[in-house]
């Protein structure tokens, strides 16, 4: 034994799983609960004595969806995102719910994460300040519109009866007109409640057409890196929304990296097993297992504004609008998935849920 090894101390593992901050739960194959530390106590506000013994869908209430693969000793792993579960009389809490296998006699590990805002993950409504934005844009953009189109009228005939110098001043009355014009096309985005027309979609058509445009507009260096799963199923959404969405997070990525020599974006897809999520529109809970994720090494977004992200006017350029990820957000939504973000060491990583072609889908 070396004098490095003989030096590390050893641990009570029993103790660190009971101090551990995650609410933890040991599971037979049948469901009944055999162990739970105290932060699952905390959790569901219930006793050791009163939990062990007992099937864990009698004390923590849950979808019946989940009871029958807690109870299937075939099903030895779970994740569910924001799962909606009740305990005795204490109203409805929204966790991300998971479940792994433990040893060989069919035992299972659940664990149960509260869920991050919605202001976080989106996982939700835009948020009041986007429903907000949406409501201003909708009275707002054909009061304004109507005088713009008139002041760029008058500046482009004055163009033709002004000199040199003068035509100058007139240009630049035309390319602020269109710009606050393309500003406002923006913000009616958020009013529009027409659904997205989505169909079978081959994933990797919109990915590659997103990472073609961010090349063309060539962003001193930053190398863009490929991470394809490729046996993904079809999805269900719409092409160009999902352009849309992964330009807009490239660029940011570029952005976002400010021109160092060892920039590089990562746009990555997987499958995920288990994950759903309820958007609270009545549709119940959606399996959202395609993954498609935009990662850069850049130096992250500051944590005063990583809780409003999705939310519109928030941003950290100096000529930026703030309009981007929330755009994203909605656009996400409207196909019936989810954008989420997080600081993953020292990558900066959206990643984007969306549904897959169901079976009877792909038959018609």
């Amino acid at each position: 034994m070396s004098a490095l090894t003989s030096s590390i101390p050893t641990f009570d593992h029993d103790e660190i799983i009971q101090s551990h901050p995650i609410a933890t739960l040991l599971i037979d194959k049948g469901g009944v609960i055999l162990f739970v530390n105290a932060a699952a106590e905390q959790l569901c506000n219930i006793g050791r004595a009163a939990m062990v013994g007992r099937v864990v869908y009698d004390v923590i209430g849950m979808d019946r969806s989940y009871r029958q693969r807690m109870n299937d000793p075939a099903t030895s792993a779970l994740f569910a995102h924001r799962a909606e579960i009740s305990i005795g009389a204490r109203k409805s809490a929204f966790v991300d719910m998971q479940m792994v296998p433990y040893g060989r006699s069919g035992h299972r590990i659940l664990t149960l994460v509260p869920s991050q805002s919605d202001a976080e993950l989106m996982g939700g409504a835009i948020g009041r300040s986007g429903r907000a934005a949406g409501a201003a844009a909708s009275m707002l953009a054909h009061e304004i519109k109507n005088p713009l189109a008139g002041i760029k009228g008058a500046a482009q005939l004055l163009a033709r009866k002004t000199d040199a110098s003068g035509e100058r001043f007139t240009t630049l009355i035309c390319a602020e007109v269109d710009r606050i014009t393309t500003l406002i096309d923006q913000m009616e985005h958020f009013s529009r409640g027409q659904p997205i027309a989505c169909a079978p979609l081959n994933l990797y058509q919109p990915i590659h057409q997103a990472i073609e445009t961010a090349r063309a507009r060539q962003f001193p260096g930053v190398r863009f890196a490929e991470d394809f799963d490729p046996s993904l199923p079809l999805v269900h959404g719409n092409h160009d929304a999902v352009v849309q969405i992964l330009l807009n997070l490239i660029t940011n990525g570029c952005e976002a990296l400010g021109g160092r020599d060892d920039g590089v974006v990562r746009i990555a897809t997987a499958f995920r097993h288990g994950l759903s999520i309820d958007n609270g529109d009545g549709r119940g809970r959606i399996a959202l297992p395609i993954e498609v994720s935009v990662s850069d090494n850049g130096p992250g977004v500051p944590a005063d504004i990583r809780g409003d992200l999705f939310d519109p006017f928030v941003t950290t350029k100096r000529e930026g609008r703030g309009l981007g990820l929330a755009l994203v957000a909605k656009l996400a939504r409207d196909m019936g998935g989810t954008v989420q973000h997080m600081r993953d060491g020292e990558w900066t990583r959206f990643r984007v849920h969306l549904p897959a072609v169901s079976k009877k889908g792909r038959d018609a």
